[in-house]
Formats: C-alpha cells, structure tokens, sequence
C-alpha cells in the first residue's frame, strides 16, 4: 500500500513538473513572438505606439486586459495580429501562421508567465539621496551648483519595466531640449545603475536659479528630507529642493504658463519676433513669405492660414486662425453681398495695416526653431497678446480635460513631425477664379502663396530637419508623441498602489496608514476600499500626507533666500525662519545647552527655563555647528558662511575666528584642554586651530565631505565622519592612523566614549556601528531607527544613546540579547543632541524645534552586566531632572 501511494505521488509530481515546464514553455514562446514582431513598436527605446510600451511583459499584458486569459477571441491584442493590422501592413516581417499559433496556445493555457520574478527592491528615499551626492563628489566643486536632478525612482518602485521607464526619459529630454536656448541638444545624464534618478546642469540649456525657482513655485511634492546627504546636496546645488520628480516636470512644464516662463517667452507676438529676429511686417512687405491657406485644418474649426519666415535659428511660422461666422451674417451693399473677411478666399490679404481689404483674424499659433533645432510653441490672440489656452470658440484639443488647446502639449501633441504638411488651397482658387479679385491684388497674393509645390518642399524640409533632430534626444517622430503621452499618464487618477509608490510605502502599510489618520481618511480615504483620487485632489493634498506620513518638512519657494550673485543657487539653502536646532551641545549637568540654529544665530540656552541665557550672533548663514568646553566657559561653532567661530560665554562676544574653509563647517570640536578647537568642512579637510586667535595648527585635507567630528577625551585622536568612511587622525599632527568603510549609507554622527576606547558612529539609513579602538571591525551593529541618525553618545561599551530623523531617542544595551531596550517618542523632530549626564542616571536630547527633554534611565543600566539577558523594564515617558 505504501508503495502503491509513493508511485502515485511520484507520477503527481512529475505531471504537476510536466505542466509547469509546459507553461513556461508557452510563456517563452509568446514572448519570443511579441519581441520579434510587435517589440520595434510598443517598447523598444521606449516607444510607445497606442500607448502601450509593455508588449514583452505578459502579467501586464493581462493585468491591463490586452491580453484575456484563456480568450482569444476577447483579447485584443491577438485578434489584431490575427487579422494583420498588428503590426501594420507595410511592416516586416509579418507574423507566421505559426507564431500566432504559438500566440493562441499561450492564451487558451490561460497566458501563463512562466518564471516567477523576484520583487524588485525599492529605491528609498535615503538611497536616491546618497545616489545624487555620490553623483556630486565626481564634480569639480565649483560645477555642483549648476546641477539639479529628475527621479522616476517612485515609478521604478511602483513595477514599471525600463521600457516603460525608458518613455519617460525620452519625454523629459525632449522637454527639457525644447526649453533650452542651448545650442545643442544635450539629454539628461543616468547617474544610478537602475537610470532612474537623472542629472542635468542648468548651463546646458541657458537656464539660471530663477529658471529653477520658477519651476518650484508649482512642485506640489517638496519634501526637505532631514539626512546628511539630502543637506550635502542641497549644499552643493546650492538649492533647498534639487530634486523634482521628471514625470511632474514632463506634465507641468509642457504647459503654459510654466511652459511659456521658462522659456522665458514675452507677452506679445511682436517681442517674440523680436527675440527670435523676425520682422513680420516687413518680410510681408518685401515677398519674404510663403504661405499655405485652407479649410478644415482638424485643429481650427474654420478657415487657416500657415506663413511662414527664415528665423536667426532656421524658420518660424506662425498661424492665422479665424472664428466661424454665422450662417445668417451678411451684408448687403448696392445691392450686393459683401464677403465675410473671415473667408480667407475672400480676403486673402493681411493683417490689418499691410493691405486695404485685411482679412480679420481671430488669433494663431507660432512655431519657430530653437537654436538646438527643437521647436518651440506660443499663441496669441487677434492682437498679438500672449494666451495660455486657445478659444475653445476656434480650436480645440480632444486629448485635454477640458478640450482646450494649451500652449506647449497640445501644440507638441499635434505638430509630431513639426509643422504639418498642408495642400495651399488659396492659388489653385485664384487660378480657377482669376476675377475673383482684383489684378493688383492678384499679383501679390500669388507672391505670397507659392502654391502647393513650393510650400510642401519647404514644410517636408522643416520636419526632415526637425525629425532629426528629435531622434536625438532619444524620442521618436511619432504619434504617440512622447511628452504629451507622459502628461497623460500622469494625469490620470491616482489609486492605491501608485499613491503608495509616491510616498516611499508599500500598499498594505500605505492603507494602513491612512485607516490610523483621520486626516488621511478625510483627504484619500478611498484609496483604502479600491477607489482612487484625481491628481488635482492628489497633489492638493500632498502636504498632509507628508506631515502625516512624517515624510520631512514640506518645501515652501516663497521661503528661498537671496541668491548667489551668478544666479545659480541660494546663497544659503539650509536657512531656516524662526526657531530651529541644528545640533546641540550640552553642558556636562545638561542645565545649559548650546543651539546651533538656523536662524544664523548660536544661541545659549538655559534648558530647564528654556529660554535663551545669551544669543551669540555673528554667523551670515545658517550654523550646523556647536561645541562647549567641559567648563563652560567657551563655545565653538561653525556654519554655512564657511567659518568657525570662538566665543567667550562670560562676555557673549566672539574670540577667534578661522575662515579659511570653502563650503558649510559642519563639525566642530575642542580638545580636551579647551585651548585649541578643530573643525571639519564639507570642502573636504579638518583643521586644527586655537581657541584664542584662530592659528592654525594642522590641517588634513581631501577626506571627503565632513559629516561630523568628535575628540578623544583624553587627547589621544580625532573621529571624522564622511559619507564613506570612519576616519581617525592623530590629534597632535593631523595624520591619519585608521581608516573604516565602506557603509551601506553615509555616515551622520559619531562619538567617543570618555575614556578614550570606544566609538560610536550612526548613518542615514539609521544603523549605529561600535568599535572598540585598535581593532579591524565594529564590534556591534545597532539597528531599529526608522530613519537616518543624527546624534550620538556612548558611555563606554555598553551603553549607547542615539537620536534621529525618525524623531525618537534610543538607548542601547550591546550586552544585552535585544540590544535596543527604550525608546523615548516624546520628540516632534529630529534629534539633533543627545548627551548622558555627569549624574550617571539621566540623558537629555533636543530636537529641531529648540525643545530639549530630559530622562532618567537610571532603572535600565542597573542592570547587573553578568546578566546581559535580564528582562528591562518599560521605557518611561519624558522623566524631569532628578533634584538635588
């Protein structure tokens, strides 16, 4: 019996083998076809015919019902290679009868995917951060304020495919090449190994700090991210948010007004002749045009005119668009009817000025050549005023919301092989009706309308040139155009998997979530039962979201500082208003405290009453900063104005200072005799300086950005934090001993325990390393912060405190089996400042918002250090200072 059973398994297992294998077969088989036949279309380079740029992915085809399982009769996609109108008739090769047999079996099997794909690993935000420095550190230091970035890292985290990601890089290349008065084209640069977070340098299309605010005064997903390398690059691009996502820019930029700003487009058709050095009039004049009139031109709901001129950069045409007349508008004189000067037939002539019987337009569009070759867009109404949106009484755009033709999209949306071939409908009427008009006005109208030979050469010459030069850009001439395909996807609505992708969430912990905020429900509480939300309502919301989500701070553009006198950035992009901690130091009571604020000031402070004691002021920029002797009698700092500072705390007044750092002096320290002070930069080098008159003693250069500093109290060494390494150098001469890397993010925070043999040192993505000095490797590896640290100390081996962006302070056991054994969630932001106090059974930490708690923790480190495994009690809430 129990043979009999076993063979009967066997056979099981090997027909349930036989039918995978069978799947994957039909799966391979399938793709093979798509890729062969309908790939070159619908994926490749990112195309994107019909809007579909996933042909070879199978679970997408069925996922958004091209393909039906087990249907092939109900699936689209097969019927149209069934009847050979997929791939179109004059492509080759054309598909085999049996390959769309192998394509049928495939879906009657119930189109199978074959191998199962491993779920991708998403792009936090951290790691687009530490990307986008790591990307900075390769450029001359002076370039980096040139540099912003685009992100598609939420569509890579949201499944889409690299082809599919692969059309929204063709579209913003092609928008941002059509925004440039560059002379060449130049696409944005891949600086991850997924090509999801893109670079471009300002110079490239003649754009400016104002160009770029400009842009940011409409991103609706601003998020100041509180990390160590979000701050670097906001440094080094000299701009609080340099990052925008490209499928927002692609949907926003396309569109008047944005669109017209940042090309910086006048607000009248004669200033923009001007600009581009045509002289209308003139060249109407003297014969200098060529023009091409017609009926039904598909966008104008009655009669067109094209003109077009020699531009400084090749051509511009511009159009004369007429409203529709009544059918019951006439006018009789002597008898007679006098024509409608809306009928170009009638009134061939004009504009008004230039001839005694003008047509009367109604408004048109220009179209004119950049320098790069790319074509730029701009309409107008009847008196040459700039619009954002056509008179849906004369054009309309059926690819819009509201139908309207915008300047930008819809004009890309239409004109995808440049201007579009037109047959001059106005001469072959003259020669059919030479009394039509007068001979006088015969002669130029045929001077001006060259008729359909000449006109088709000269537009076939316009869109060969333009076809070319969107090749390179990565795009295709097609009709899918790549920009105004993008806008749509992106404006289409929002539901729970692509809102959960936007803010860095899976889609379980995203309706999570929103079930545990009202705010959420109220916002987007539809997402949670399979709804969605519309864009509109969507980016309207964004702000609460991220406060919800505790995601950062919410960018504000009416919040940027005055600018550098080149224009390319702020002169100071980490300052903040009103009250804000950028770090803490605290006297060794923990009663006082140091305040490097954001406000440019260093404040003294006096954390019981919680009020300022004196307010250090000097600093021009935002200070990151601060130091205390164990005395108290001196404070050092350091800032974004690239100085480090002394002060005597007796009179308030500074006494020493060094300037002779390049960037942001982000670390400062003292030596443990108070007498000389060292500072680290974000320009690379750590110097060794006196408290009273600023000398220098040593300097070490080329570490690599500074990310923080601590002193060996007993003098021996110094700590120095980079984004890629631990760094130890010789306190006495500035050389460097000891070296630890690589991490897995930037480091953000270090220290030294007091007697000199351990360290202590914490990253973005919120792990905590501990060496013990001398040896190779951390000997511990502390991680549960739910985002990047920011503060840390350590007593001695054992006991750590660490504070972070997630806003929570922890304390840390390394003997014990659960090595995190409190954290204190009393903090509303960052923790900037943690210390132990000198009574040995409290801490205290501060946060961004100047707010600083104090807590006892003497019932968790009586824990008796032979017995690591003890059971702890519960973390308390806020504890005040223990009175003598």
């Amino acid at each position: 019996m129990r043979t009999t059973l076993f063979v009967v398994l066997v056979l099981l297992g090997s027909a349930a083998a036989g039918t995978a294998e069978e799947a994957k077969q039909l799966a391979q088989q399938a793709t093979t076809v798509l890729k062969t036949h309908c790939y070159r279309c619908h994926g490749q380079d990112g195309s994107v015919e019909g809007a579909v740029n996933f042909v070879t992915d199978l679970p997408k085809l069925v996922a958004r019902k091209k393909v039906v399982p087990n249907d092939p009769k109900g699936s689209r996609l097969f019927r149209r290679m069934e009847d050979g109108t997929m791939p179109p008739p004059d492509e080759q090769p054309r598909p085999s009868a049996a390959e769309i047999a192998a394509l049928k079996r495939w879906i009657e099997a119930g189109a199978p995917t074959g191998e199962s794909v491993l779920p991708r690993a998403a792009i936090t935000q951290g790691n687009m951060y530490a990307t986008v420095l790591a990307d900075l550190e390769t450029l001359d230091r002076r370039a980096r304020r040139f540099q912003r970035y685009f992100t598609l890292t939420h569509l890579h985290n949201a499944g889409l495919s690299d082809e599919e990601l692969q059309t929204y890089r063709n579209a913003l290349s092609k928008l941002v090449n059509s925004l440039s008065w560059g002379s060449k084209i130049v696409n944005p640069v891949a600086v991850d190994a997924n090509r999801t977070v893109l670079r471009i340098d300002l110079r490239w299309y003649v754009w400016d700090a104002t160009i770029w605010n400009r842009v940011l005064q409409e991103y609706p997903y601003g998020v100041l991210d509180d990390s160590v390398s979000a701050r670097a690059v906001a440094v080094g691009t000299a701009t609080k948010q340099p990052i925008v996502r490209a499928d927002w820019f692609v949907a926003t930029a396309s569109r008047a007004p944005l669109y017209y700003d940042v090309l910086q487009l006048p607000g009248t058709l004669a200033d923009l002749e001007k600009l581009i050095r045509v002289d209308s009039t003139e060249n109407i004049k003297q014969e200098r045009v060529a023009r091409v009139g017609f009926n039904g031109s598909g966008i104008s709901r009655f009669n067109r005119i094209l003109e077009r001129h020699d531009s400084a950069q090749g051509m511009y045409w511009r159009t004369y668009d007429f409203d529709e007349p009544p059918a019951n508008l006439v006018a009789r004189v002597n008898g007679g009817m006098l024509a409608d000067r809306r009928n170009i037939f009638a009134f061939p002539l004009g504009p008004g000025g230039l001839t005694d019987n003008p047509f009367q337009h109604a408004g048109g569009e220009a179209i004119f050549a950049l320098p790069n070759g790319l074509h730029a867009f701009y309409l107008a109404s009847a008196v040459n005023a700039r619009l954002d949106k056509g008179p849906l009484a004369i054009v309309s755009d059926p690819k819009r919301p509201d139908r309207a033709v915008e300047a930008g999209v819809s004009c890309m949306s239409c004109h995808v092989t440049g201007i579009l071939p037109k047959a001059d409908q106005v001469r072959d009427y003259l020669d059919k009706n030479p009394k039509a008009l007068k001979r006088t006005e015969a002669d130029v109208i045929r001077s001006l309308y060259p008729g359909q030979d000449i006109a088709m050469k000269l537009m076939e010459a316009d869109a060969k040139r333009y076809g070319e030069v969107v090749a390179k850009t990565g795009a295709r001439v097609s009709r899918f155009e790549a920009v105004s395909t993008i806008t749509q996807k992106y404006e289409t609505e929002v539901d729970l998997s692509t809102g959960a992708s936007e803010v860095g969430l899976s889609a379980d912990e995203f309706r999570a979530r929103i079930s545990n905020s009202e705010t959420l429900v109220r916002h987007i509480g539809s997402l949670r039962i399979g709804g969605t939300v519309t864009r509109q309502i969507w980016a309207q919301a964004f702000g609460d979201i991220a406060r919800e989500l505790q995601l950062g701070g919410l960018y504000q553009a009416n919040l940027n500082g005055p600018t550098l006198k080149d224009n390319t950035g702020e002169l100071d992009p980490l300052e903040a208003r009103g009250d804000s901690a950028n770090q803490w130091a605290f006297a060794p009571g923990g009663r006082r405290a140091l305040v490097a604020s954001g406000d440019r000031s260093v404040r003294y402070y006096d954390v019981e009453a919680r009020r300022d004691i004196k307010r250090l002021v000097g600093h021009t920029a935002s200070v990151w900063a601060v130091a205390l002797t164990p005395d108290g009698k001196f404070a050092a700092s350091g800032g974004m104005d690239g100085t480090a500072r002394a002060w005597d705390l007796t009179t308030g007044l500074e006494s020493a200072r060094f300037d002779d750092h390049t960037s942001l002096v982000s670390a400062v320290a003292f030596a443990p005799n108070g007498k000389w002070i060292v500072s680290g930069s974000f320009d690379g080098s750590v110097v060794y300086w006196k408290t009273v008159n600023g000398q220098e003693g040593w300097r070490a250069e080329k570490l690599g950005l500074v990310t923080a500093i601590a002193v060996d109290p007993q003098g021996a060494f110094v700590a120095v934090t980079t984004p890629s390494a631990l760094v130890l150098l010789n306190l006495a001469n500035g050389r460097e001993f000891k070296r630890y890397g690589t991490f897995a993010a930037p480091l953000s925070a270090v220290a030294i325990s007091p007697n000199g043999k351990w360290i202590a040192a914490g990253n973005d993505l919120g792990t905590v390393y501990i060496w013990q000095v001398g040896e190779e490797e951390a000997r511990f590896t502390l991680t549960g912060h739910e985002g990047g640290v920011r503060s840390v100390a350590i007593k001695d081996g054992r006991w750590v405190i660490t504070g972070g962006t997630d806003r929570t302070l922890r304390l840390w056991d390394t003997a014990a089996a659960k090595q995190e054994v409190a954290a204190f969630r009393q903090h509303t932001a960052s923790v900037t400042g943690v210390a132990f106090l000198e009574n040995g059974t409290q801490t205290v930490s501060g946060d961004g918002t100047l707010r600083a708690l104090p807590w006892k923790i003497d019932q968790f480190i009586v824990a008796p250090a032979d017995a690591p495994n003890k059971e702890l009690p519960k973390a308390p809430d806020r504890i005040p200072y223990a009175r003598p």
